[in-house]
């Protein structure tokens, strides 16, 4: 199976997420940042796709104390989290136009293949 990228852009009330096989966006939802909610998505996606947690990474970019909840629930459900410095993502993109938090998390799960 290949390995499964979900890229997040965390903020303080909410997370984006973007989920990618190779470079096909398989989905993009919202979720609170809430560790049950978090962990309650990440189960029913790994039912969805027929994988298991080793199957999936996730990379995020490192806001301090509002990656807790995700850190949590990765850890609880055995995921590889990946927490990126933000300047080293956007560095990596170059020069690009638009900024919204959906952008920014197919950034991410672009900027950790």
């Amino acid at each position: 199976m290949q390995k499964l990228v979900i890229g997040i852009d965390v903020s303080k009330e909410t997370l984006d997420l973007c989920l990618k096989s190779s470079d096909n966006v398989l989905k993009e939802w919202v979720l609170p940042n809430v560790i049950d909610k978090i962990k309650s998505s990440f189960k029913c996606l790994l039912k969805e796709h027929g994988c298991k947690a080793s199957d999936v990474l996730v990379c995020a970019e490192y806001t301090g104390q509002y990656t807790y909840p995700l850190g949590c629930a990765c850890d609880e459900l055995g995921i590889d989290l990946w927490l990126e410095n933000p300047a080293q993502i956007k560095h990596s993109s170059g020069i690009q136009r638009g900024k919204n938090d959906k952008l920014d998390a197919r950034k991410i799960s672009s900027f950790s293949r």
